[in-house]
């Protein structure tokens, strides 16, 4: 494939020292050092944690809990070993698909189709979402069943617009600051409401390991559990922290430092996120018989009840930040995978390493990541809740065992790392698990698609 074997500008080469770190710096600018760890959180959101945690939470109480605690878990471990390896390779590779390529000359080309593909999904519920909570934001009363769609083209424009500016990568920083504020003090405020919640329920679901046996709500269990996992662990999305990195300047082994805690301060947040949706759904629950969530209704209708006419502004207000910082980050991350993809499946390519320099960047953004994805705001279309939770398990299915066994082989040898940044063998027997586990989701999801599928079209 004609990948380079070294870069020049990689000082660190063949250096069997840890490098020295950049420091980090002091005050204020400890804050918005923090970057691409927050934007690619902030991407994970979408719906994806607020659905699949409330719907588990409803249906399940706190049993599932400990689905959550493991996939924050394994999504640091993961990202962190994307990270690692386009910091310290042995190559100077920036690209987590240049590693692709190291593994096997055909690889850029299958995780080109599967970023694509994927892609697609995660974007198309993103756009609804966004489109959802715009339109119930301004009253969601006007121009009938077409709102939504009417509210969609708008958020493509927006998305458009931001990628023109040339200062796109600025603005997501920006929207996922405000948007993480926005959805941690939301819901803050409902479980006030509550009263409080059952801290010991509460940590017997962290730590019991449980499925439940019967099907509460419009999925299996295990089907929930799935998209928990892949929502939360991360499937595809994962791969677009390089490029963020990138976005941010941090090359080389120097930045590994400054990575890490990026990515710990980043992650911090969407925890509080996910178990303030969780805590709230499973409280609300258990003391309101009957309740069930089978679409965005059943989510508003809680947070009215819980907080009278404010309730649903907040919920709309949440639904509409986590999609904002979602679908416009999603898009430029997805484009930057797909287009060096490309590029690592030609021999020759005259963008080879510019790849936002390529026309077709923009071209994919706002073709396949922004415009496509509004099929899914139309009229009729599945609701909010089914085609995330079955976004989430097809676009696991697709991903998650390929960049579990890629990284293993990446990051556990040393012809492929620097030999200080080689894993020690409990990294190593961690993503042994992960790659079990990832074959089993696969497995289960297999399984179970056309319940899902009957469930999304009947939802």
């Amino acid at each position: 494939m004609g990948i380079k074997k070294e870069s020049p500008g990689n000082s660190t080469l063949n250096n069997t020292q840890y490098p020295s770190q950049i420091p980090l710096p002091k005050g204020f600018q400890l804050f918005t050092t923090i970057g691409p760890g927050l934007v690619l959180a902030m991407s994970f959101l979408g719906t994806g944690d607020l659905v699949s945690s409330s719907v588990s939470g409803v249906n399940y109480g706190y049993i599932l809990l400990w689905t959550l605690v493991i996939s924050l878990i394994a999504r640091i471990f993961i990202i962190s070993s994307l990270a690692k390896y386009t910091l310290m390779n042995q190559y100077g590779d920036t690209q987590i698909l240049e590693g692709f390529g190291r593994v096997a000359k055909w690889l850029p080309t299958v995780m080109t189709i599967v970023v694509i593909f994927s892609g697609i999904i995660t974007q198309s519920t993103f756009l609804r979402a966004t489109a959802s909570g715009l339109y119930y934001l301004t009253g969601g009363n006007w121009a009938g069943q077409w709102g939504v769609f009417i509210c969609a083209v708008l958020v493509c424009l927006f998305n458009i617009w931001m990628i023109y500016t040339g200062q796109q990568y600025k603005w997501l920083e920006v929207i996922a600051r405000a948007a993480s504020v926005l959805m941690i003090g939301g819901f803050i405020i409902a479980v006030i409401s509550l009263g409080g919640f059952d801290v010991a329920a509460f940590f017997k679901g962290i730590f019991t390991f449980q499925v439940p046996e019967d099907q509460t709500g419009g999925f299996a269990p295990i089907v929930v559990a799935v998209a928990t996992i892949g929502t939360i662990a991360g499937n595809m999305p994962n791969l677009l922290y390089s490029g963020f990195m990138k976005d941010k300047g941090w090359v080389g082994p120097k930045y590994r430092k400054t990575q890490q805690f990026d990515l710990i301060s980043g992650m911090l947040p969407l925890l509080f996120i996910n178990l303030l949706f969780w805590i709230v759904a499973a409280e609300y629950s258990s003391k309101n018989a009957g309740f069930s969530i089978a679409n965005e209704f059943d989510m508003s209708n809680m947070m009215t009840d819980l907080l009278g006419v404010t309730g649903p502004i907040i919920f709309w207000l949440c639904i509409f930040g986590a999609g904002i910082t979602s679908f416009p980050s999603s898009a430029r991350g997805f484009s930057q995978l797909a287009v060096n993809g490309i590029h690592l499946s030609k021999s020759k390519n005259k963008y080879r390493g510019n790849d936002e320099a390529d026309p077709l960047f923009k071209k994919i953004q706002i073709i396949a990541f922004t415009i496509i994805p509004i099929i899914a705001s139309l009229p009729n279309a599945p609701g909010m809740v089914a085609l995330n939770i079955v976004g989430t398990s097809i676009s696991t299915l697709l991903s998650l065992p390929i960049i579990c066994v890629v990284l293993f082989i990446l990051t556990s040898s040393k012809k492929h790392m620097q030999p200080y940044a080689v894993n020690k063998p409990w990294q190593n027997i961690l993503l042994g698990i992960m790659i079990i586990i990832a074959f089993v989701i696969g497995f289960q999801t297999i399984l179970n698609i056309p319940s899902m599928f009957q469930s999304l079209f009947n939802a």
